[in-house]
């Protein structure tokens, strides 16, 4: 498993995690490049984005517009042959203290869900 910090900075992710992504992004380890394009050879992982926003995103067509978080994310963890990516998400965290607490309560249950399901037995079929 794993876990990626990720808060959005104007729209996008930090440069920090952009440089990790960079480095991580090598041929060979974790792609190639096949006659029928790139292959992904980092499978078989979950990644867990932990997400935090001071706006709300997720919830209109105009937010959903602005992010280019989460899609980056599991385009680029896509690119590596990683599918199952989910996204932990803590947003309105600047929009008072109601919020921010709803915000922070949702984030921690969807913590436990996301974690739980990472961790349960894949179940194998015998051929």
């Amino acid at each position: 498993m794993i876990v990626v910090g990720a808060p959005l900075y104007n729209f996008s992710i930090p440069s920090q995690l952009k440089a990790w992504i960079d480095r991580v992004a090598q041929v060979g380890r974790t792609f190639k490049y096949t006659d029928k394009g790139p292959q992904g050879l980092a499978g078989g992982k979950v990644v867990i984005v932990a997400s935090t926003r001071g706006g709300l995103y997720s919830t209109s067509e105009g937010g959903r517009a602005m992010e280019h978080q989460e899609s980056y994310l599991q385009t680029v963890f896509g690119f590596f042959g990683i599918t199952d990516v989910r996204i932990v998400r803590a947003e309105g965290l600047a929009m008072g203290d109601a919020g921010k607490a709803q915000a922070l309560a949702s984030a921690n249950s969807d913590i436990k869900v996301a974690t739980v399901a990472a961790n349960a037995p894949v179940a194998v079929q015998a051929a």
